[in-house]
This record gives structure tokens, C-alpha cells and sequence, in this order.
């Protein structure tokens, strides 16, 4: 999930070493060569490893894949494994939040779209002034400084790489940080052993170099959360058409 050109290589180091610990471990698959249809892919009876999102680990997915692990990126205030989302405007930007545009990166986004809701729900803004499904965090991002739309709910891994990678969002500024949630599920097909993975992912995170952890975003470890953590958060409703 935070694949990018930037980031591709240190991914590739960091999966030779898994491979060097798994018999028959396949090789890496960059995400444009997924199916567009996710769903299916994390349904695929010979599904070695993925990462999805919460939301449809919850939905789904549940009960349907087996649960490896969820990535600790050491975010502030988070607990190990735990992430959140950071609510950005432009720097300029003050009205009040139910007279913005939301740009959300897709319906079935934990991030983009469920910790916005509910962050708006607290807040008691039942609906904004528009809103744009726009496909990533950072066409989010990009929507909102270009102002095709005024706010944007992204996840915190992916805004440090943004920072680090694109430098005229520089002007966006964080309004919210959302309370933590666990962050993405690693999955593999249901009924798989997952210890040998876990202790496979733990050990290549402890040979990569820190240069290669920062550029994945900040990668610390690997934390097994248990699965009622993801499955007792509530599901969003649809954004409003």
C-alpha cells in the first residue's frame, strides 16, 4: 500500500531477504500488476502474501483470508501496528468544515474514507459541500491543492511519504489527526500457517538498513494484532452520491 517509484527498491531488498528464509517464495508483484479487481486478488486461493485495508478485512474479507501481521511504523501517540489519518486543508483554507468539498480515495478506504466519516460524525457534520472519489491519498492530496477540493482525510504512513517525495504539497496543512485504528492487515489464503511468514517479515525488517525503513515510511517492525481489534470497528455508510 505505500508503493511508489521512490520506494520500489528498498521493497524489492526487503523482500529478497524473506525470500531468502521461505522455500518456493515467489517474487515481489508491483501493485499495476495486481487485477484492478482487489477483492478477487485477496481472495485468490494461491495468495502468498497481500496487504489490504481494514475496511474490507472487516467486511469482505472476514474470515475469508487468513491474518499474517500489520506493519508498525512507529507513528506519535499510536501503539505499535496502530495508524491513523491526518485531516489536510490549504494553509489558506478557513471556513468551517461543513461547507468544504471532501476528497476521499475510495468507498472501501479505512483512511480515506471511514475515519473521515466518523471524524465528521463526532464533529456533528452529518454532510459537506461536495464530495470527489478521486482513487489514491495522493490524487487526494493533489485535489485539494489544486482546489478541486478543500479537504482530504489521508493516511499518516502515506502523508510522511509525501513529505518526503512531493514537495508542492509542502503549502497543505494538517487540521485533524483521527484517534489510532490498526493499521493495514497483511493476508494470505485462509488456512495457511502464518508463523513461518511472521517470523520471516520480522527478520528482514531487522536486516534492512534505516535508510531503507525511512524510505518505506518509517517501517519498525511487524505486530500481530488480534483480528477482533479490526472486525469491532464500526462500518461506514456510503458517501452520499
Amino acid at each position: 500500500m505505500y508503493w511508489r517509484d521512490e520506494t520500489a527498491p528498498a521493497w524489492h531488498r526487503f523482500w529478497r531477504h524473506v525470500q531468502t528464509e521461505l522455500q518456493d517464495c515467489p517474487n515481489l508483484s508491483a501493485p499495476e500488476t495486481l487485477p484492478r479487481n482487489l477483492t478477487q486478488h485477496w481472495l485468490s486461493g494461491d495468495l502468498y502474501l497481500s496487504q489490504t485495508c481494514g475496511l474490507p478485512f472487516r467486511t469482505v474479507l472476514k474470515h475469508r483470508v487468513t491474518y499474517v501481521g500489520t506493519f508498525d511504523f512507529g507513528l506519535d501517540g499510536a501503539m505499535s501496528g496502530e495508524y491513523r489519518s491526518v485531516a489536510v486543508t490549504r494553509a489558506d483554507e478557513t471556513r468551517e468544515w461543513r461547507h468544504l468539498r471532501l476528497a476521499y480515495n475510495a468507498a472501501d478506504s479505512q483512511s480515506g474514507w471511514a475515519a473521515a466519516h466518523s471524524t465528521l460524525g463526532a464533529r456533528g457534520v452529518d454532510r459537506l459541500a461536495g464530495y470527489l472519489e478521486t482513487g489514491s491519498h495522493a490524487a487526494s492530496a493533489r485535489a485539494v491543492r489544486n482546489g478541486d477540493a478543500d479537504l482530504a482525510f489521508l493516511d499518516e504512513v502515506t502523508w510522511r511519504l509525501l513529505m518526503l517525495y512531493d514537495g508542492r504539497l509542502d503549502h497543505l496543512r494538517i487540521v485533524a489527526r483521527t484517534p489510532p485504528t490498526p493499521g493495514l492487515p497483511l493476508i494470505s489464503r485462509r488456512g495457511i500457517d502464518p508463523d513461518p511468514l511472521r517470523r520471516a517479515l520480522s527478520n528482514a525488517i531487522a536486516q534492512i538498513p534505516a535508510s531503507d525503513r525511512i524510505a518505506m515510511g518509517g517501517l519498525r517492525g511487524l505486530t500481530v494484532i488480534p483480528e477482533d481489534c479490526y472486525f469491532t470497528l464500526p462500518a461506514p455508510l456510503p458517501p452520499p452520491n
